[in-house]
């Protein structure tokens, strides 16, 4: 399922009936409208549960404080009701670490390969389930004024469809003082911010994040964007095309790639990199899909796209090319490294959790 590419969507009117097809494989070609649509979606691979603790092991006696904020879904503000457990710790007996805090806010996407049954939330699923306790993200989908005290407890924030939907907004649009606590929270707090974009077919979708990343210099144009058309039997049983142009050499960055071969991007928006910003990946054009930089005593990383978030990306959960005999071996679970993308992403945004562990016997994630 292909995200619309439309002139502007009139917000509050639902974009329907464009011919939409499933399977339907982009050959590489570079949407020149303003307003062209994106897509994306993060971390490929099936959510272990608590059991395949093996692929890592945990081991010492120490345990870390994991904050949980059980009022955070449906969300709250800030982190209040916060309780306190202990879980294991994988460092050793003398792990001291902190427990990684993550908080994804925004509306879910709607237009992944199959939007009657591509879930967005993989992201957080895994990161719950398979992180052995060193990991824990929260879901806000509706808008909270970021607040100094709303974004303390996080370690990393990851920016989804600011809007109240999606698809047709209406977006949302953050104050100065907003602008200036997220700015902050980076820049003297360390914190990690990841933004994604490609949702809507109406550009003005990237006026948000671009409101709340100005400070970094890094912004999101409103142009469509494909990865390559490298394999036909990957883009049609994937329902995505292979971002596979990545910058191994810059040593800022090149962590963002390792382990990495291809990840699903469909229609995404490209991005604005500063001289001082350190580009990762790019496509045909070439245009900017994954830039990052640090800023003061955190990192600010953009990536274009948002199928990195659905399921049919991560595991295969939803994709209808799922059981087609023809996709054996070129399903997105067999050629992409979403799950190992994404925690290079979050791992990168916040360098200093070395407790961050993932512990997935589906597909297993390199940690460094």
């Amino acid at each position: 399922m292909r995200k619309p590419r439309s002139s502007l969507a009139v917000p509050g009117v639902a974009l329907a009936a464009f011919g939409l097809v499933l399977g339907a494989c982009s050959a590489g070609v570079v949407d020149a409208s303003p307003s062209g649509g994106t897509t994306g979606s993060p971390l490929g691979g099936i959510p272990a549960t608590g059991g395949g603790l093996s692929s890592t092991g945990i081991t010492g006696s120490g345990g870390l404080e994991l904050t949980t904020n059980p009022s955070a879904m449906p969300p709250v503000g800030g982190a209040s009701g916060a309780t306190t457990e202990v879980v294991p710790c994988t460092d050793g007996d003398n792990c001291t670490c902190s427990a990684l805090t993550v908080a994804v806010i925004g509306k879910p996407g709607k237009w992944g390969a199959n939007p009657a049954g591509d879930s967005d939330t993989a992201l957080q699923e895994w990161l719950n389930s398979s992180s052995a306790g060193t990991a824990k993200a929260d879901n806000y989908t509706t808008r909270h004024t970021l607040t100094p005290d709303f974004l303390a407890p996080y370690n990393v924030i990851i920016l989804a469809s600011l809007s109240d939907d999606s698809n047709t907004g209406p977006f949302w649009t953050f104050d100065s003082s907003e602008v200036a606590a997220v700015q902050d929270w980076v820049e003297s707090k360390g914190g990690g911010l990841i933004t994604l974009t490609g949702y809507s077919g109406d550009g003005r979708e990237v006026n948000a994040p671009n409101q709340l990343i100005a400070f970094s210099g890094i912004s999101y144009n409103m142009d469509g964007v494909y990865a390559p058309y490298l394999d036909w039997r990957v883009c049609g049983c994937a329902h995505s095309n292979p971002l596979s142009d990545w910058n191994r050499t810059d040593p800022v960055i090149a962590n963002l790639s390792n382990n990495i071969t291809w990840v699903g991007l469909d229609n995404g928006r490209s991005i604005n990199a500063p001289a001082d910003a350190h580009v990762a990946a790019t496509v045909a054009g070439p245009k900017n899909a994954l830039v990052g930089k640090l800023v003061g005593k955190g990192r600010v990383l953009v990536y274009a796209d948002e199928w990195i978030t659905y399921t049919t990306q991560w595991n295969g959960q939803g994709n209808p090319s799922e059981n087609d005999p023809n996709c054996v071996g070129f399903l997105p679970e067999d050629d992409y490294q979403t799950a190992q993308f994404w925690f290079n992403m979050i791992k990168w945004s916040q360098p200093t959790a070395t407790c961050f562990k993932i512990v997935d016997v589906q597909q297993p994630v390199i940690i460094w």
